[in-house]
C-alpha cells in the first residue's frame, strides 16, 4: 500500500465510510464439498448442484464488483471444482478484468482442470492441506493425502506453464506436528505456505471446535516453540512462509484468548465478502448485511449504505466476534498489536 492509500484508509476508518474502493472480493461459488473437515459444515450441505449460485447471477455479481472498483477476486466454496461449469464461472470473472485466485482442497483437480486453468490464464491457486500424514489428513479433512499431493506437485511442476500454487494450513490441536513439515514440503517444491488458526466465529460449530480441535494449554506450550521456529524461517528466508511474522506470533495468543481484535480492522473497507448464498458479509465472522441473490442490485449503493456504515461502527467499537482469518488479518494495512480475552 502506498502512503497516500494508507492515509486515506486511516481516514476511512475514522469517518466510518470508505474513501477508497475495496481491493479484494471473496466469493464462495458453491456450498457443496467433498471433504469432511471437522471445523466446517459445508460438507453437510445437500449435494444438489441446482442449489449453486447460477452462472448468470455470478456474472452480474462480477460486473457489480468491478463497478465497485475491486481488482482481485478469490473464488472458493465449499469445493469450487464440484461445479462442472467452473471454467465458465472463471471466464465470466476474467471478462471483468480481475486478477483471480482459486482456493480448493485439491482432491478433485485433474490434468484437464489444470489445462483449463492455464488456458484461461488463472495465475494463482491455493490448496488447503493440514497434514502430510495419510491417517491424520483423513481424520482432519476426510481426504486422501496422496491425491492432494499429486495435485500440489502437478501444479508446482513448472512455474512457466502452471499457476502459482500456495498451501493453506489451518492450525488445530490435531496437526501441531505437521506445521514445520508442511513448510519444508513447500520449500522442496519451490512454493509458499501460509497458516491460520482454526476459529469458531460464525461457524455454528463452537462446542465441537472448542472441545475437539482447540489446543489446550500443554499444546499451546508446544505451539509457542513451533511458531518461534516458523517465524525464524520466515524472517531468514529458509522457509517460504507467506504469513507475516507478527501474524504468526499472535496465533498462540489467539488460542489462549479465544478471539482477536486488532487495533484497527479495516476489512469492511478493503474486502468484499460474499458467501455461497450470495449474501454480502462485512467479514467472515459477522452476519450478512444484504442479499445479492437477485440480479439488479446496486452494489455501490449497498457498499455505502447505512447498514454497512452501522456495521463498520460496530467493528470500530470492538463489538464484532473477532477473528484471526489469514485472508483478512494477514495483510500489511492491519495493525495486530491488540488482543483481549
Amino acid at each position: 500500500m502506498t502512503p497516500p492509500d494508507a492515509d486515506l484508509l486511516l481516514e476511512s476508518f475514522s469517518r466510518g465510510e470508505p474513501l477508497l474502493p475495496p481491493r479484494t472480493a471473496y466469493v464462495n461459488v458453491v456450498k457443496r464439498c467433498n471433504a469432511g473437515c471437522g471445523y466446517c459444515a459445508d460438507w453437510t450441505a445437500p449435494r444438489d448442484p441446482r442449489l449453486d449460485p447460477p452462472l448468470e447471477q455470478l456474472a452480474y455479481l462480477f460486473g457489480e464488483l468491478r463497478r465497485l472498483g475491486v481488482g482481485d477476486l478469490v473464488v472458493s466454496g465449499g469445493e469450487p471444482f464440484l461445479r462442472r461449469d467452473l471454467p465458465a464461472v472463471l471466464e465470466a470473472a476474467l471478462e471483468c478484468g480481475f486478477e483471480i485466485r482459486v482456493i480448493s482442497n485439491g482432491s478433485l483437480i485433474t490434468r484437464d482442470h489444470v489445462g483449463a486453468l492455464v488456458g484461461l490464464g488463472i495465475t494463482k491457486v491455493g490448496i488447503s492441506i493440514d497434514s502430510l500424514v495419510p491417517d491424520r489428513l483423513m481424520a482432519i479433512r476426510g481426504l486422501k493425502v496422496a491425491r492432494v499431493r499429486r495435485t500440489i506437485e502437478s501444479l508446482a511442476g513448472d512455474e512457466r506453464t502452471r499457476p502459482r500454487v500456495a498451501l493453506y494450513v489451518t492450525i488445530t490441536r490435531a496437526n501441531l506436528d505437521d506445521l514445520i513439515p508442511l513448510a519444508d514440503y513447500a520449500r522442496r517444491l519451490g512454493i509458499a505456505v501460509q497458516y491460520q488458526p482454526v476459529h469458531f466465529a460464525g461457524t455454528g460449530l463452537d462446542d465441537h471446535i472448542l472441545t475437539h480441535l482447540w489446543p489446550a494449554e500443554p499444546d499451546l506450550a508446544r505451539l509457542d516453540g513451533i511458531i518461534a521456529e516458523l517465524v525464524r524461517g520466515a524472517q531468514d528466508g529458509t522457509l517460504p512462509i507467506n504469513s507475516r511474522p507478527d501474524f504468526l506470533q499472535q496465533i498462540p495468543r489467539f488460542f489462549r484468548d479465544r478471539t482477536f481484535h486488532p487495533e484497527r480492522c479495516t476489512v469492511a473497507y478493503t474486502d468484499v465478502v460474499i458467501d455461497q448464498d450470495l449474501n454480502l458479509r462485512p467479514c467472515w465472522s459477522m452476519p450478512a448485511v444484504a442479499s445479492l441473490a437477485q440480479p439488479g442490485f446496486d452494489l455501490v449503493r449497498i457498499w455505502r449504505s447505512p447498514e454497512m456504515r452501522a456495521v463498520r461502527e460496530e467493528i470500530k467499537q470492538d463489538r464484532c466476534p473477532g477473528c484471526l482469518f489469514s485472508c483478512h488479518m494477514n495483510k500489511p494495512h492491519i495493525s495486530l498489536n491488540k488482543a483481549r480475552s
